[in-house]
């Protein structure tokens, strides 16, 4: 690396200026020459000056030399700023926001002159075209032109990957190869993900960069860009957006969204909400229809408002539905028009229609909830299950009958068939006769054997501790502490293994869910226990002054598997946002641990997966459990999956055991585009089971194109956030000024230590073995 500016100094030991110790140095040489020429004022020709000379400058040396030299080189050199550029390349991007009105084209006008550097902002063509003219038009190129300050790599955002085009390092050392004039590729990616793919375009050591992001902003893969860009401020990276597109939405009839259950039961009815955008001139005639195949299942006429937004409800009977009776999976189609010759005046077909899927269930799935009060914990948990469609919840108090009996005794199941009909069973600060020592025992065959789930929560009363010496004592994943339980308030943060886990994340962003955690309302009370050797700790609660306790408590027990939850204070968690953490963190948590549901089964196999409704660009966890010809619960083997896409097997999956539930093997997928799947599995040699599960994986490319216009907010809050800017497409010529502070000046220091060195102690004894000699020649001696 060449510096770009070199400085060197003199300066004294304790960092003394130079300018006083060479005035000192400088009067005493003075001084000393007028003394000795004193002594020689009788003497006439060259020893009257030199010999003074001689003498005086080795004064000066022999002081400088006293006062510590060093010779100080200081080299200045400039680090460039590094810029990411992610041009947008989804196919919203190819739409053109030239809007004339209907019979009354655009009047031409002469093309304004374009100042030096600018670069044109006309709606002329579509928005990937003018962001193309933008980067890379040999003439105004702003690739090029950020390029001669700064290290810039250009990425096309082709939906869930960044893919890099170019890159130009280290002032042109580093560089891919000429830059193209134009894009080699065409916008077709059918989804915007605007948050991993940036984040994998920076990659792992991103400090020194700003990241711009030249897009129309449809976010619609997972993740939150807002958190991502918020999660760059921390490291320091600002976000620069680049908006494409117009503000003002196009004569257009569209799809927003379908809001229905994923799974509904087959005595029930299918409901929903259909969500259209409505751009259109007002009073026209469209339909919309709910269809599988060919058949409506629900049709509604509706005239158009222009209004934008609006939701139309619809309902109607499962029974309607045709299919396989073995398979859970039906697709269904929802589709808006308009109607006649009207037609015409709908901007683009492309988001008229959307496809999705829904599952017949044949029943819910289960959760018992006993506590021996009605806490504030246990009332919102109990809400939480009774609104959730796909739960049946069964909650029941102690009323503290002596002996068993009350509520407890009346909602615990009559029989152990029964018990193992749930799926889940929640058990709070519950005294331990409340139960029967039989029905203590079915608790523990019920996570054992059959594969349920059971979750503590630990209260004040401290009745759980009384479990230690029940026949239910082997589920306990902990031991309690003697000392006293601490009465402050307390900080959430997850453990290392905690932070794997998927039930845990309360963000959207899995970087941004451990702050998350220590963001949440506090408690006030934690339970003084330590996890037993087999069981893990997920999370923790303290302070300053607390040492950390286990919060939540997770072991896996038999083919089930055991939660412990030390505090019963996350009601906490409500305030100012309601049910938003809450809500989301209990019903993950009792998905993860309850018994994994399967769509479909036989006498010998089950199959199932993580959920039931996937986008494109998802993974899919795949859940199988084995049986023997005696109805024995296979827990040793080596299964394969396979996966069926469109009728052929693009996958073969080892499936490996599942380590939170004993008897069920899984196996997670890569990222599925969309399409319709299904599973089968084979054990050893042998062909693979007749037993097949269906389940499909959504396209994106309807959302790509529900929302025509600039998404300004989304754009202007990333940049916001991240301490960046927001431009529009006309603006972009600004991005080499507020790039410009990016640009780091690194200073490197050597010193030289002078008074070390052997020269200068030889320099004032040359020049007093010079006076000496001379004055010997002289005769002054």
């Amino acid at each position: 690396m060449t510096p770009s500016q070199t400085e060197t100094q003199l300066r004294f030991t304790g960092d003394w200026p130079a300018m006083p110790v060479l005035g000192v140095a400088l009067a005493l040489g003075v001084l000393m020459f007028f003394l000795y020429r004193r002594e020689l004022r009788f003497h006439t020709g060259a020893a009257r000056w030199l010999l003074p000379l001689l003498r005086s400058l080795a004064v000066v040396l022999a002081v400088l030399c006293l006062a510590g030299p060093i010779l100080r080189h200081i080299d200045t050199y400039r680090q460039l700023g590094r810029v990411v550029l992610v041009a947008d390349a989804s196919a919203s991007m190819s739409f053109s926001d030239d809007t004339p009105q209907a019979g009354k084209p655009p009047a031409p006008a002469p093309a304004p002159a374009l100042p030096a550097g600018s670069v044109a902002s006309s709606n002329a063509g579509t928005r990937f075209d003018r962001m193309e003219t933008a980067l890379l038009d040999p003439n105004h190129s702003m690739v090029k032109k950020l390029a001669e300050k700064h290290d810039v790599e250009l990425f096309a955002l082709r939906g869930y990957r960044a893919e890099r085009l170019w890159w130009h390092r280290q002032e042109g050392s580093d560089v891919s190869g000429d830059l193209p004039h134009h894009f080699e590729f065409k916008p077709e990616a059918t989804a915007t993900n605007l948050d991993q793919p940036l984040r994998d375009a920076l990659g792992p050591n991103p400090a020194g960069t700003a990241l711009v992001i030249l897009t129309d902003g449809q976010h619609n893969g997972p993740g939150s860009p807002e958190e991502m860009a918020a999660g760059l401020r921390d490291s320091g990276i600002p976000v620069f957006t680049v908006g494409y597109g117009s503000e003002l939405p196009p004569p257009d009839l569209a799809i927003l969204n379908v809001q229905m259950p994923e799974a509904v039961f087959a005595e029930d009815r299918a409901e929903g909400t259909l969500v259209i955008s409505d751009t259109l001139p007002a009073g026209l005639g469209a339909s919309m229809n709910v269809l599988q195949g060919s058949k409506v299942l629900w049709q509604q006429t509706f005239t158009t408002t222009g209004a934008g937004e609006r939701r139309f409800d619809f309902s109607f009977p499962v029974r309607d539905l045709v299919g396989d009776p073995k398979q859970s999976l039906r697709t269904l189609t929802a589709r808006v028009d308009v109607n006649g010759v009207n037609a015409s005046q709908d901007k683009i077909a492309n988001n008229n229609s959307q496809t999705l899927s829904l599952h017949l269930l044949s029943r819910k799935r289960r959760v018992l909830l006993l506590d021996g009060r009605p806490r504030w914990e246990t009332r919102y948990i109990h809400n939480h299950f009774d609104r959730d469609e796909r739960w049946d919840v069964v909650a029941a108090f102690d009323t503290f009958t002596r002996g068993q009996g009350g509520q407890v005794a009346e909602a615990f199941p009559k029989t152990k068939d029964d018990l193992m009909n749930f799926d889940l069973i929640i058990l709070g600060d519950l005294r331990p006769d409340a139960l029967s020592e039989e029905q203590q025992s079915q608790l523990v065959e019920f996570v054992e054997k059959r594969g349920g789930g059971l979750i503590f929560i630990d209260g004040r009363r401290n009745h759980l501790q009384a479990w230690q010496s029940t026949k239910a004592a082997t589920l306990i994943p902990v031991k309690w502490k003697e000392q006293g339980s601490p009465a402050a308030a307390l900080d959430y943060s997850l453990t290392e293994q905690g932070q794997t886990m998927e039930a845990l994340r309360l963000s959207d962003s899995p970087s941004t869910n451990p702050n998350l955690w220590t963001r949440l309302p506090k408690p006030f009370w934690v339970s003084p226990a330590e996890p037993l050797p087999d069981a893990a700790v997920l999370a923790k609660l303290g302070n300053n002054t607390v040492e950390p306790l286990p919060a939540l408590v997770w072991r896996r027990f038999g083919a089930g598997s055991v939660v412990w939850l030390g505090t019963d204070e996350l009601w906490r968690w409500r305030y100012e946002v309601a049910d938003q953490h809450h809500q989301r963190f209990w019903m993950q948590v009792a998905t993860w641990v309850a018994a994994p549901p399967f769509m479909v089964e036989n006498d010998r196999l089950s199959l199932g997966t993580d959920r039931l409704r996937y986008q494109e660009g998802d993974t899919a966890e795949l859940r199988v459990r084995l049986r023997t010809a005696t109805g024995t619960t296979v827990t040793e083997g080596s299964p394969r999956a396979h996966v069926f896409r469109n009728g052929l097997e693009i996958a073969s999956l080892e499936l490996a055991p599942d380590p939170s539930h004993g008897g069920v093997f899984r196996a997670i997928t890569g990222t599925l585009p969309a399409g319709d799947y299904q599973l089968s599995v084979s054990e050893g040699s042998a062909p693979a089971h007749d037993l097949r599960l269906g389940f499909r994986v959504e396209s994106q490319a309807n959302k790509e194109w529900s929302q025509l216009t600039l998404n300004r907010p989304l754009l202007e809050g990333m940049a916001r956030v991240s301490q960046g800017r927001f431009l529009r497409e006309g603006d972009i010529s600004q991005l080499p000024d507020l790039l410009q502070q990016l640009d780091r000046m690194e200073t490197r220091t050597t010193e030289t230590k002078l008074w070390h060195s052997w020269w200068w102690f030889g320099a004032v004894m040359l020049l007093l073995t010079l006076e000496w000699i001379l004055r010997k020649v002289w005769r002054l001696v």
